[in-house]
């Protein structure tokens, strides 16, 4: 059950995200599902910008897993090492095409791949597929747990099922718009003036109450 705030952030952060989006090439339409999959992989502890200087070329050194797994964990670690953690990266990337063909399209199977888990396997497939997944990520859970501090859960799993319960059919605009809002306006020191949600947004009125 959603509540009436809940459903009115849904609605503002979309509306919000139709705004302003960033535009990354791993966006485009029509990008396929192991393309999201390596930009989300990369994405990682890593800044979309250094990403992006890196994604073409990448793609079309290795623009299947078959190209992974016939290429040498050098030429891996090469094309990945401006993003850092390249041999890590490399070795997982080079057992995950060894042992498939395709990546999985659901998402225990894909987050239990080498180094994927709950968010890399939910953003490519909601950004992919459209599946109406969660994607929690630490700017994703300072911004719920601002927004919502009063009914945000502690705890990893009960932070999933709340996230879960929140995604819309419009799931692909709605988290993308999620992770702009944390990247661009709930940020670490947030830009509340610019924030939507100042007028039930528990963090804002708590912070208003000190002054």
């Amino acid at each position: 059950m959603v509540s009436e705030e809940e459903r009115r952030f849904r609605a503002d952060l979309i509306e919000w995200g139709t705004e302003n989006r960033r535009e990354y090439l791993w966006r485009e339409p029509d990008r396929t599902l192991y393309e999201v999959f390596v930009a989300e992989f990369f994405l990682t502890q890593t800044p979309a910008d250094n990403v992006e200087a890196v994604y073409p070329k990448f793609l079309e050194q290795f623009p299947t897993l078959d190209e992974i797994a016939e290429a040498s964990e050098k030429e891996l670690v090469e094309a990945i090492e401006p993003l850092g953690f390249q041999n890590m990266r490399a070795g997982a990337l080079k057992q995950i095409a060894s042992t498939h063909d395709h990546l999985p399209t659901d998402p225990d199977s894909l987050m239990n791949l080498p180094r994927v888990g709950h968010y890399v396997a939910n953003a490519t497939l909601c950004f992919a597929r459209g599946d109406q997944l969660p994607v929690l990520d630490r700017n994703v859970e300072r911004v719920y747990s601002r927004v919502f501090r009063d009914t945000w859960p502690e705890t990893e799993t009960d932070q999933l099922a709340f996230t879960q319960r929140l995604v819309p059919d419009e799931a692909r605009a709605y988290n993308l718009a999620l992770l702009d809002f944390g990247a661009l306006v709930c940020q670490n020191e947030p830009l509340c003036e610019q924030c939507f949600a100042n007028d039930y947004c528990v963090y804002f009125r708590e912070s208003v109450k000190r002054e």
